[in-house]
């Protein structure tokens, strides 16, 4: 006679327990340790100051609701960023300062669109595109710094911060793509 369902046979409950520790994990949130997260960043102390500002994060982070929360903190940032940096130029009469401004406004584009394409990346889970974008972004944010004369430092301020983030962003693609 067939076994069914109902009897519970130890092989049909082993197989249904697997089946739940699979699936619990498949679509388990996974949470990553901060320090975990600075370990791999180039200033781990920033990257700590970065991520223990944000609310919640004390016991670990979810890494995706991390990921995008980063990415649209560093995009509101860097809309800021961009206010300043047409602040500076309308208040400035030195042209050499006029013109680097002018030119880390054609980089802060580059960023804004990098960072619109790593939160897409992130949606379609291309975590190598997303990394890519961070890795652009902080080659922009350094293009803009490396300009002479130097201007004033909450530019400065505000590239260092993005440059930290943009490093975030590429540690989190690298989680979220199974390399750590």
């Amino acid at each position: 006679m067939a076994r069914s369902f109902d009897k519970h046979s130890p092989i049909s409950s082993f197989l249904f327990s697997l089946f739940l520790c699979f699936a619990v994990s498949f679509c388990a949130a996974r949470t990553v340790q901060i320090d975990d997260i600075c370990s791999k960043h180039n200033i781990p102390y920033n990257c700590g100051i970065i991520l223990r500002s944000i609310p919640g994060l004390e016991a670990g982070a979810d890494i995706n609701s991390l990921s995008l929360y980063i990415i649209n903190l560093v995009h509101e940032n860097a809309f800021d960023t961009m206010s300043l940096i047409d602040d500076l130029i309308r208040n400035t009469t030195d042209n050499q300062l006029k013109q680097r401004y002018s030119s880390c406004t054609m980089d802060y584009n580059d960023v804004l669109l990098c960072l619109t394409q790593a939160k897409t990346s992130y949606s379609s889970g291309d975590f190598n595109t997303m990394k890519s974008n961070g890795a652009t972004i902080i080659k922009d944010v350094q293009h803009c710094d490396s300009k002479p004369p130097i201007g004033p430092s909450a530019l400065q301020k505000n590239n260092q911060y993005l440059e930290d983030v943009a490093m975030i962003i590429m540690i989190l693609a690298d989680f979220l793509a199974g390399k750590y």
